[in-house]
């Protein structure tokens, strides 16, 4: 047994929140057990192959505007078989989260535009 702790690289948030998989197989509806800059845990009643690279996209219901999703990419790097038959399934992030940008309209964009030169 290997008596050396292995440092996380980053800090890991325990969020439960609910999660969209896009795979090449299917999509998955699965729960966030925690999140970090490079990574996600979830528990999910499905399992999805080591190696794949999925889209993840987290719902941020408790937001002002409930349509928020982070998104990112990854790739599944564990899947742990839970007693009660549910899986724990790692996904190494290819780069932190994002929020999708929403612009608005031209007008407004217009409008609200500060006159740096007069």
């Amino acid at each position: 047994m290997n008596s050396q702790r292995l440092e996380r690289r980053e800090i890991r948030y325990p969020l439960h929140l609910p999660v969209l998989l896009r795979t090449p197989l299917a999509d998955v509806q699965t729960r966030s057990e925690n999140i970090s800059l490079s990574g996600i845990l979830l528990s999910s009643a499905r399992s999805i192959p080591e190696g794949l690279w999925v889209e993840v996209a987290v719902g941020v219901g408790h937001m002002p505007d409930t349509g928020i999703l982070l998104k990112a990419r990854g790739r599944i790097v564990r899947v742990r078989s839970l007693d009660k038959g549910d899986f724990m399934i790692a996904i190494q992030l290819e780069r932190s989260f994002e929020l999708p940008m929403a612009s608005p309209p031209p007008q407004s964009r217009a409008q609200s535009a500060p006159a740096v030169f007069a």
